[in-house]
């Protein structure tokens, strides 16, 4: 990390972090990426939700779910 800065979390929200982050053996920085990562895809996904599809479209978006299932696992 080249550069840090400091951010006030409540205390059960530090500790929630650092028991995700310990069960993936990741840093709370590299938590909080993948807790962003997820959001980001989320809000794509309610995005791609909303829009109209085809046949086409609908077939990437249910292989991409399944790539983002698998990977989450």
């Amino acid at each position: 990390m080249s550069s840090a800065t400091t951010i006030k979390v409540s205390v059960r929200n530090r500790d929630a972090l650092r028991q995700l982050a310990d069960r993936e053996g990741l840093t709370l920085d590299a938590q909080i990426a993948r807790l962003i990562q997820r959001e980001r895809r989320r809000l794509l996904g309610a995005q791609l939700a909303s829009s109209p599809l085809d046949d086409a479209d609908r077939a990437v978006v249910d292989a991409s779910a399944s790539d983002v299932a698998d990977a989450s696992r």
